[in-house]
């Protein structure tokens, strides 16, 4: 599999193919980020100096009906200028989230055609972790609406009687 194809297919940028394996249903690449595109995740600064990693295994789009996972060992750096020990930003993912910014798109446009679980079905994870990819996209997208064109505003009530009861 080609660096093309990890940066057009599943959006990722800025980091190396070492390795791939295929379980059956599975597709496992491994990334590593290369060492002169460590910074700090806090002030920016190139001044780092390595302190270790830890391995995290993301899941992206499937692909022919395999499941396709990122292994990527994220390094944690020090800061020269800021003094402080943090991992790295990853370009691809959001951080404490264990899949990549093509799966939530992939997932809020099957969300589009599909129910919860049907998409969750296909794309083999749990309901609520489709569940909360739509909440967030929801909250971030309607969550503070914008009032300065606002001309009008309608409300809509049903009037049900002097006590409440039908006509």
């Amino acid at each position: 599999m080609s660096a093309k194809f990890l940066y057009r297919a599943l959006g990722v940028r800025g980091y190396e193919l070492v390795g791939e394996d295929y379980p059956p249903g599975l597709g496992l690449f491994r990334l590593e980020q290369p060492r002169s595109s460590l910074s700090c995740p806090n002030c920016g600064s190139k001044a780092v100096t390595s302190r270790g990693g830890e391995v995290r295994q993301f899941r992206t789009v499937p692909l022919g009906g395999r499941q396709l996972y990122l292994q990527l060992r994220v390094p944690r750096v020090e800061c020269g200028r800021c003094q402080l020990q943090r991992q790295v930003k990853i370009g691809f993912a959001s951080p404490r989230l264990s899949y990549t910014h093509s799966f939530e798109r992939y997932a809020l446009g099957l969300g589009r055609l599909m129910t919860i679980d049907d998409v969750a079905r296909h794309l083999g994870v749990g309901w609520d972790t489709i569940k909360e990819i739509q909440r967030r996209h929801l909250t971030a997208k309607y969550s503070k609406p914008r009032l300065k064109e606002v001309r009008l505003l309608g409300i809509d009530e049903v009037y049900q009687g002097p006590r409440g009861g039908f006509l």
